[in-house]
């Protein structure tokens, strides 16, 4: 028994020590060369009543349900959501045609505000646009090793997000 504990105690400590060596920062970041100019893929993104058409949470947890706040589309546009898969909100917080836009997002449970958006590098008629997703995670330690987690698991939602971005606008323009 004495022995189970030792290493028990052990594994606790190593965990803890990986946990605070490993870093809590998170950058998320996938793009998509879209063949569109970039005034058309800015209209899909900058109102949020676009965004059912091509975003990928929908799709992936159908219990979700988003409510718009009383602004759609520019700065201070904003949206809630919540289902199986969880809640939380985002709020435009820097919008332009050439760039793209900023927002601050935040999840039920979590205190922390992450900053993500959509960022425009065009040439000619093609638009690379990239989906993006920034912050630390807490708490310190148990967030450290979510921190690790975070580009397979919100990754792969963001590719499948910008195809349907691309296939929706592709079909417009």
């Amino acid at each position: 028994m004495r022995t189970f504990l030792k290493i028990f105690g052990a594994l606790v400590v190593a965990f803890i020590l990986t946990g605070l060596i490993i870093p809590n920062h998170i950058d998320v970041r996938r793009s998509i060369e879209i063949n569109a100019p970039v005034h058309i893929i800015h209209y899909q993104i900058n109102d949020l009543n676009n965004w059912p058409r091509w975003s990928p949470w929908l799709e992936m947890d159908p219990s979700v349900k988003t409510s718009l706040g009383d602004i759609h589309s520019g700065v201070g546009a904003h949206q809630s959501w919540s289902g199986q898969s969880g809640a939380g909100q985002l709020t435009f917080t820097n919008v332009s045609e050439q760039t793209g836009v900023e927002y601050e997002m935040s999840f039920e449970g979590d205190s922390t505000k992450y900053l993500a958006g959509l960022s425009y590098s065009t040439d000619g008629n093609k638009t690379t646009v990239t989906w993006y997703m920034t912050g630390d995670m807490q708490p310190i330690i148990i967030g450290n090793y979510f921190a690790l987690l975070m580009d397979a698991l919100v990754g792969d939602s963001f590719v499948i997000g910008l195809e349907k971005l691309k296939e929706v606008v592709e079909k417009e323009s």
